[in-house]
């Protein structure tokens, strides 16, 4: 077992409440979002207080202290407020719609002086001291908002946020968190999680007691680590939330910590080394690391000084995951998990009559006897069909005799799982009595490469059942390197985890399927990019019209991209696609910084305006625009990304959409009704920047220095006065980012 030092700091599990900090809301005290919560690229940094889902609510000083600054944007926390408190904290309330009166006209007279909405203005101790409980402001949606809240921040003196739920708030909480699936990752060359060199998913079940177990089948060999999908919730409320702290424990040694106490904000770009990111792009959940990759930088939130990447002996060997939540509720998950070594066995009849047919199950190697085995059935064309039954299993000296039902074998291939008399699983056998009427020249392979955080995989699919010796090819015009591929199932076979380096300078990937005196060879055409951290480097597509080029800063560690052309992608609304659709691959990688994209167009376009690259951000199930940079003399596009994404070529020529205001055109109002003038506007393609020059309002030829939410589209000015009586005209204008304008002129008057 790898194991170093576990370093504790005390002062960082520590609850130290300054003082009775009261809830910054008259409203019960409920939140949204906690602490922590990972955003991908960020963390959150802080509490998302719930307000009845209404803006306008009171918002209270949580300490005694003074306003030290207020801000406005269109992103981020909106209008907010900071307060310097008299135990030496500094406190962030966000998202509001307006400051007290006080604050509101400084803030309106700061944004005539530097005509924009955007400001930051800071203030002495001696200009705003507040008491607790003081208003300081008034909740809204600004900003980045999905819904009406307060972005609540706790931090130190110096501005590292903390858990405001261990550091400020006492709430009453006796909700344990929930833990849901553990995955078992293999990490070096060779690992094996239940014979398999794929990370592995595994589900948790609950006893009476509240404990949570997983199954007694895990066996692991080589060096691996765990990773958790857990989250924590409370009484009163359906929201989900991130856990506090989480403890790894083998064999009685804590061997991982995960602390969530503080957070320092250039720490948020690690965001991605914290969970298992590509089991997150591959919709199978997030799941939150319980080791630290060396090349990763330690967080605060890495509380111990051991690596959690482990090296079982064989052997039974106890694990336990202690869970809590920012109250100590904890949570328990355990089990037994199996260190063993690479195994396989072979199948022979030895029993047959109408009803019943007995197979041996004889060990090859690793030689352990087999105390169990299971049986999957699968159709010629590899599609799982059921769990086979077993009537009978019986160990004979090292082998096991296993009698299942004739019929579970007619036009089925079994794959049979056996368990060796330590608890370790081994590679899977097939066995049919099939006649293949195609043979390994007729059949059509299909090859997938995925990529890990060390190493890449190769596995080829067939499209129908054939007895097969499979082989990989890695090759360039002169020399070629062979991999033996294994029989994971009927019809697909898997390589060993490959490092990176492997396919520097290769251009073709062949692979062979023989049988008896047949076989066929297939290439597969790719232009793999050996990519290093600190370093640049460029990759093409088969066609060279799109490149990713990779910058010093873009990756965490050694890895491989390439760029696959799509055949079949989603439909753009209001547009259609200029250039093919390539995905960067692997879509799963893990960016530390942002890559550069080209994709070259064709000469009938080089007069066309507004030509954009385009991302589909598999979330929204839609297609950004990149900010582009259009080459007309090389007629090529380039952009930025932060993902591996899937990338085109659209064109936008139509104007922004103006859907809805108020005051409405031609109304007629009572003054006393208009307070605030909002305009909801929306864009399909290359959408509306958050930034002054995206608009611009005026009242009466005053201008105005409106706010603007994004995710609601929608553009707002709250007036400082009652309008008099009289005729009124608002003129609007909009642009999205290739610059299409739309403009809304409203006549109203107030009575």
């Amino acid at each position: 077992m790898i194991r170093t030092f576990l370093f504790i700091s005390i002062l960082a599990f520590t609850n130290i409440f300054p003082q009775d900090v009261q809830w910054p809301t008259r409203l019960g005290k409920f939140f949204s979002s906690n602490f922590g919560e990972n955003r991908d690229t960020h963390f959150h940094m802080g509490v998302d207080i719930k307000t009845e889902g209404k803006i306008g609510m009171e918002v209270l000083a949580v300490e005694d202290g003074y306003i030290s600054r207020i801000r406005s944007n269109y992103t981020g926390y909106g209008k907010a407020v900071y307060q310097r408190t008299n135990s030496g904290h500094e406190v962030v309330y966000g998202h509001l719609e307006s400051f007290t009166p006080v604050l509101e006209k400084i803030w309106r007279l700061q944004q005539a002086k530097r005509m924009s909405y955007v400001v930051d203005t800071q203030f002495s101790p001696r200009d705003f001291q507040i008491q607790k409980g003081d208003l300081i402001g008034f909740s809204g949606n600004t900003g980045n908002s999905f819904a009406p809240h307060i972005h609540f921040e706790y931090r130190t003196s110096k501005s590292v946020p903390l858990n405001p739920l261990t550091r400020a708030f006492q709430l009453e909480d006796n909700t344990k968190p929930i833990a849901k699936e553990l995955a078992i990752i293999p990490i070096n060359p060779g690992a094996l999680v239940n014979a398999s060199p794929l990370p592995q998913i595994f589900p948790l079940f609950r006893d009476k007691k509240g404990v949570y177990h997983f199954a007694d089948t895990l066996s692991v060999f080589g060096e691996f680590g765990f990773a958790i999908k857990a989250v924590d919730k409370r009484e009163g409320t359906n929201n989900i939330y991130q856990f506090h702290r989480i403890e790894l424990i083998v064999d009685n040694q804590k061997e991982f910590e995960l602390d969530y106490t503080k957070i320092p904000f250039n720490q948020g770009k690690f965001a991605k080394t914290i969970i298992q990111y590509d089991l997150k792009r591959q919709n199978l959940g997030e799941f939150q690391k319980l080791y630290k990759l060396p090349e990763h930088k330690k967080t605060s939130i890495h509380a111990s000084e051991t690596s959690g990447i482990l090296g079982l002996s064989p052997g039974f060997h106890s694990i336990k995951i202690n869970i809590y939540d920012a109250q100590n509720n904890k949570t328990i998950v355990k089990g037994i998990v199996a260190g063993t070594f690479p195994m396989t066995l072979e199948a022979k009849e030895i029993y047959r009559d109408q009803k019943v047919v007995t197979l041996a199950l004889i060990p090859r190697r690793g030689g352990l006897p087999i105390r169990d085995a299971v049986v999957y059935s699968f159709t010629p064309y590899g599609f799982a069909d059921q769990k086979v039954e077993l009537l009978n299993a019986e160990q004979v000296k090292k082998d096991l005799h296993i009698t299942m039902a004739t019929s579970s074998l007619k036009n089925r291939i079994l794959q049979i799982i056996g368990i060796n008399q330590l608890g370790g699983m081994v590679n899977p056998y097939h066995w049919t009595e099939i006649k293949p009427k195609l043979s390994v020249v007729d059949v059509r392979p299909d090859l997938k490469v995925s990529n890990t955080e060390r190493g890449m995989f190769f596995q080829v699919s067939l499209d129908n059942y054939v007895p097969a010796y499979a082989q990989l090819r890695l090759a360039n015009d002169n020399t070629f390197t062979a991999f033996k591929l294994e029989q994971i199932q009927p019809n697909t076979f898997l390589s060993e985890k490959l490092s990176h380096q492997i396919v520097n300078e290769i251009q073709y990937v062949d692979i062979e399927l023989s049988h008896e005196d047949l076989s066929r060879q297939t290439r597969f055409h790719y232009l793999f990019t050996h990519v290093v951290p600190g370093s640049e480097s460029v990759a093409f597509s088969n066609n060279r019209n799109c490149s990713i080029k990779t910058l010093p800063g873009s990756f965490y560690q050694n890895s491989v991209i390439w760029i696959d052309e799509v055949e079949s992608f989603a439909p753009i609304k209001d547009g259609f696609h200029l250039s093919p659709v390539y995905q960067l691959q692997p879509f799963d990688l893990s960016l530390k910084g942002e890559i550069q994209v080209g994709i070259r167009y064709d000469r009938d376009l080089a007069e066309h305006t507004n030509l954009g690259i385009y991302f589909f951000d598999p979330k929204k199930e839609r297609w950004n625009y990149a900010p582009t940079k259009n080459n007309r003399r090389k007629m090529i596009l380039t952009a930025s990304l932060e993902h591996m994404d899937a990338v085109t070529i659209i064109q936008d020529l139509d104007p922004p959409k103006i859907t809805k205001f108020f005051p409405g055109n031609g109304g007629r109002y009572n003054k006393e009704d208009i307070s605030k003038i909002s305009i909801y506007v929306d864009d399909a393609l290359s959408g509306i920047e958050a930034k002054e020059s995206s608009f611009s309002l005026k009242l009466n030829e005053t201008t105005l220095y409106p706010a603007y939410q994004p995710i609601k589209k929608r553009i707002s000015y709250i007036l400082d006065k009652q309008l008099n009586r009289g005729s009124y005209t608002i003129n609007f204008n909009v642009k999205d980012q290739m610059g299409n304008e739309s403009d809304k002129t409203i006549y109203f008057s107030v009575y």
